[in-house]
C-alpha cells in the first residue's frame, strides 16, 4: 500500500477505530506522518463529509465510511414492537432504508470520483437493544449490489475473517454512555477488515499462483506412496477450494513440483471430486529442475514477469532456493499442518481481490487459447500466421457496462500504455474488443480522446499485452484517424510519456509518420499525425512484431505487477500466521505500547496503567500520573469506563472521574471500593434470600441463639 492517510466518517462514535487503523498502517509501513495517519469527520456527518471535497474524506488518501441502519432510519423504527430484543421496522421504514441506500450510494460515487481515492463502506451490525436486523440486512444487500465489481468503492457487510464471537461485538454500556457501540475487539476486527480491503484496492495484485504438490496439495509423497497413497483430507480440501476461488477470480494457477508428471496427473485423475482440475491449470512444470528455474520457464511460457507470481510451498529449503533464485517472486512457506495451511491462505492478503470482472474470470481460458496460437504460429511464418489468424477488432464507445473493465485496463496496463495514464479524463472513451479463430480476447484496448481546435487528442491509448503485436494497435490508430476525418479535424495527436515498462509503445510510435511536439517536461510529448495518415496506418509484421509477439522462450514484464515489492514475504507470513483474529491484533497493539512497571503498584493499579497506556497519547510512568494530564478526554474516558466494567465488573460514575485528582492511584482506589461495596451488597442479598427460605420456627431459633 502506498503511504497514505485514512479519513473516517461514521454514523456513531468511531474514534476507537483510530488506534487499530494506525497499528495496521504501521504494520504495512504505510502510515506516513503518524500524527495525521488517521483523521475523523465530525460525529454523524457522513453525507456532508462525502459531498464536501474539503472534508477529511476528500483530503485523505483513502476513505473508510461506517454506517448503521438504525442511525440512518431511526425515525421510522416502530417503538414497542420488539422481536428477540430488536426493533421491528415497518414498511415505511424499509422504504426509507431503500431511499437512504440510494442516496448513500450516490454520495459515495461522488466522493470517490472527486477525490480519485479508494472508499471502503462498512455496514456495521445493529444494536441488540434498539437495532433492526431486517433494516440492516436490507441496507447491506442494497449497497453491496450497488457497488458489485466497482473498483473505487468497496462494501463490507461484516468484519470477516476477523469477526469475533457475537457476545464480543457490542458494548451496551459504552453505547449508552457515549454512543460507542462496539467493544475494543470488534473495533480491532473492523479496522483489520477495512485496511485489508484498502490493501486489495491500492496494491497491485499478483496474476499467477504457483503451487507445490507434495505436502501442499496433498499429504504424502506421490513418488513414494503412489497416486493412491497420497491423502487429501478435509483440511487439504480447504486448500483446493481456496485455489478454486483464485481461479474463479481470474488468477492463473500453475503447478511447480519435483515429481514425475505422470504421477501428478494420475492424482488428478483419481480424484474427480477436486474443485480444481487439470483444465483449470494454466501451465505446469513437474520435473527435477530447480524450482527457481521452473518458475522462470513458467513466466516465459505465460509471457508474464516473475513479479506477477506468488509461489506456495511447505518446504523451507525450496522456499529459500526460490527466494534466492527468483527474488521477484513472492514466495510464501505454507505451514506443514493442513488446517494451519488452509487458515494461512484465508489470511494471505496478496490473494485478495477487491473486484472481479468477467475478463478476470475468463483469463485461464484465454491463456490456454494463446498457447494454441503459439503452437500454430510455430508451424508457419509470422506473416502467414497473421494472415490466417482471422483477427476481428471491434471499436465502440464505452458504456456503463465497460466501466469496471476500463478502470482495470488503465490500472494494470504497462507495456503498451502510451502515456502511462491511470485515470481517464477525456470527453469520449472507446473500448476495443478483439477475437480471432482461436477465441475471444474480450475488451483489451482503450482510447480516451478530446477535441482541441483542429486536433483529436488521445490522452490515453493502451492495449493489453495479450493482444500486442498483432495489428490491433494499428487498427485503433486508424479508427481515430477515420473519426477525425468524419468530424472535419486535420490531425490526430497521441500523448506519450516514457515509463520503465512502455518500450513497446515507444517502438510503435517510432514507426509512425508523426511529428513530435514536446509538452510537460522532457519525457512527455504529443506524437502528431495528419488525420489521413492516421486513418491509413496498417500492420506489417516485421522484426519489432517478432519481438512483441515473442516466441515462447522469451520473458518480459507483459503488464506484470510489483507483487513482491508491495509486501515482503516476511510481512505477509507474519500477518497470515499471527494477526488472524481480534484478540491477536489487540495483543500486538499492546505489545507495541509497553507499560512501565512501577515497583509497589497494586494489581489494580498495574491494570489501570496498562489500560491508560493503550488508550492515551502518553503512557503513565507512576501511580501519581493523571488521566487528563496524559492526554485523556471525554471519549477516552468512556472507553476507559467500559474497560473497567468489562475487567472488574464495576461501573464508575462520571463525578468520580471528572476531577483533577483522577490519577492511577485514585481510580484504582475507587475501583476497589466499588468492588467491596458490590460484594457487601451481594452478601446482604444472599443473607436475605437465605432468611426468606427459613420457617418461622427456624427464625425464632436463630433469634433465641442470638439472645443467648
Amino acid at each position: 500500500m502506498n503511504k497514505i492517510g485514512v479519513g473516517v466518517a461514521a454514523t456513531f462514535t468511531a474514534e476507537p477505530l483510530g488506534d487499530a487503523l494506525r497499528f495496521w498502517l504501521a504494520e504495512l509501513d504505510a502510515e506516513g506522518d503518524a500524527e495525521e495517519a488517521v483523521a475523523f469527520a465530525p460525529y454523524d456527518q457522513v453525507f456532508p463529509s462525502l459531498l464536501d471535497s474539503g472534508s477529511v474524506l476528500g483530503r485523505a488518501g483513502a476513505a473508510v465510511v461506517l454506517v448503521r441502519a438504525e442511525d440512518m432510519v431511526a425515525g421510522n423504527m416502530v417503538a414497542g414492537n420488539m422481536a428477540a430484543g430488536n426493533m421491528v421496522v415497518g414498511q415505511d421504514g424499509l422504504d426509507e432504508v431503500e431511499a437512504v441506500a440510494t442516496d448513500l450510494a450516490a454520495a459515495l460515487r461522488t466522493s470517490a470520483r472527486a477525490s480519485g481515492t479508494p472508499h471502503v463502506l462498512v455496514v456495521c451490525p445493529p444494536s441488540p437493544e434498539h437495532g433492526s436486523p431486517e433494516a440492516h440486512a436490507r441496507l447491506a444487500s442494497k449497497l453491496a449490489r450497488a457497488f458489485e465489481g466497482d473498483r473505487a468503492v468497496s462494501v463490507l457487510t461484516s468484519a470477516e475473517p476477523y469477526e469475533p464471537a457475537p457476545e464480543a461485538v457490542h458494548d451496551a454500556f459504552a453505547d449508552r454512555t457515549g454512543n460507542v457501540p462496539y467493544t475494543d475487539r470488534y473495533f480491532a476486527a473492523l479496522a483489520a477488515a477495512a485496511v485489508r480491503r484498502l490493501h486489495a484496492m491500492t496494491t497491485p495484485r499478483p496474476k499467477v499462483v504457483a503451487v507445490d504438490c507434495d505436502g501442499t496439495l496433498w499429504d504424502g509423497v506421490v513418488g513414494e506412496d503412489g497416486p493412491d497413497g497420497v491423502v487429501i483430507g478435509p483440511e487439504r480440501m480447504e486448500i483446493w477450494r481456496e485455489l478454486a476461488r483464485q481461479v474463479a477470480a481470474g488468477r492463473l494457477l500453475c503447478l511447480c513440483s519435483k515429481n514425475e508428471e505422470k504421477d501428478v496427473r494420475e492424482v488428478f485423475a483419481r480424484h474427480p471430486e477436486l474443485p480444481v482440475g487439470l483444465d483449470d491449470v494454466a501451465a505446469m512444470r513437474v520435473g527435477w529442475e530447480a524450482k527457481s528455474q521452473a518458475l522462470r520457464s513458467l513466466a516465459a511460457e505465460l509471457d508474464l514477469g516473475l513479479d506477477s507470481f506468488v509461489f506456495l510451498d511447505d518446504s523451507p529449503v525450496e522456499c529459500a532456493e526460490v527466494r534466492a533464485g527468483c527474488p521477484e517472486v513472492l514466495t510464501l512457506r505454507l505451514p506443514a499442518d493442513a488446517a494451519e495451511a488452509a487458515a494461512f491462505l484465508r489470511h494471505c492478503w496478496p490473494l485478495d481481490l477487491a473486484a472481479v470482472t468477467e475478463a478476470d474470470r475468463e483469463r485461464t481460458r484465454r491463456y490456454q487459447e494463446e498457447r494454441q496460437r503459439e503452437q500454430a504460429r510455430g508451424e508457419m511464418s509470422l506473416a502467414d500466421f497473421f494472415a490466417t489468424l482471422d483477427l476481428r477488432v471491434t471499436i465502440t464507445p464505452a458504456g456503463p457496462e465497460h466501466e469496471a473493465r476500463a478502470a482495470q485496463l488503465a490500472e494494470r496496463t504497462n507495456q503498451f500504455n502510451l502515456s502511462g495514464a491511470r485515470r481517464l479524463d477525456g470527453d469520449e472513451k472507446f473500448v476495443v474488443d478483439v477475437s480471432d479463430r482461436f477465441g475471444d480476447y474480450g475488451v483489451v484496448g482503450l482510447t480516451d480522446v478530446r477535441t482541441e481546435g483542429d486536433t483529436l487528442r488521445a490522452g490515453a491509448f493502451l492495449l493489453s499485452c495479450r493482444a500486442l503485436g498483432r495489428g490491433v494497435e494499428h487498427r485503433m490508430l486508424a479508427h481515430l484517424g477515420a473519426l477525425a476525418r468524419e468530424r472535419g479535424l486535420a490531425r490526430v495527436a497521441l500523448a506519450f510519456r516514457a515509463t520503465e515498462r512502455n518500450q513497446p509503445a515507444r517502438d510503435f510510435l517510432a514507426a509512425l509518420p508523426a511529428t513530435v511536439e514536446p509538452y510537460d517536461g522532457e519525457e512527455a510529448a504529443w506524437y502528431v499525425l495528419d488525420a489521413a495518415d492516421a486513418a491509413a496506418v496498417v500492420h506489417t509484421p516485421g522484426p519489432a512484431e517478432e519481438r512483441a509477439a515473442g516466441p515462447a522462450g522469451t520473458t518480459g514484464p507483459a503488464g506484470s505487477v510489483d507483487a513482491a515489492a508491495s509486501a515482503g514475504w516476511a510481512a505477509v507470513e507474519r500477518i497470515a500466521t499471527r494477526l488472524t483474529g481480534a484478540d491477536a491484533i489487540l495483543d500486538a497493539m499492546r505489545a507495541a505500547r509497553p507499560v512501565t512497571e512501577v515497583a509497589g503498584a497494586s494489581p489494580v493499579e498495574a491494570t489501570v496503567m496498562r489500560m491508560w497506556a493503550e488508550l492515551l497519547d502518553v503512557a503513565p510512568t507512576s501511580v501519581s500520573d493523571g488521566f487528563f494530564q496524559l492526554g485523556g478526554h471525554s471519549l477516552r474516558l468512556v472507553q476507559f469506563m467500559a474497560r473497567v466494567r468489562a475487567e472488574f465488573g464495576v461501573e464508575l460514575p462520571f463525578d468520580t472521574l471528572y476531577t483533577t485528582s483522577f490519577t492511577v492511584a485514585e481510580v484504582a482506589k475507587a475501583i476497589e471500593e466499588r468492588q467491596l461495596a458490590d460484594a457487601d451488597d451481594e452478601e446482604l442479598a444472599g443473607l436475605l434470600d437465605e432468611l426468606a427460605g427459613l420457617s418461622d420456627e427456624e427464625i425464632d431459633a436463630l433469634l433465641d441463639s442470638g439472645n443467648g
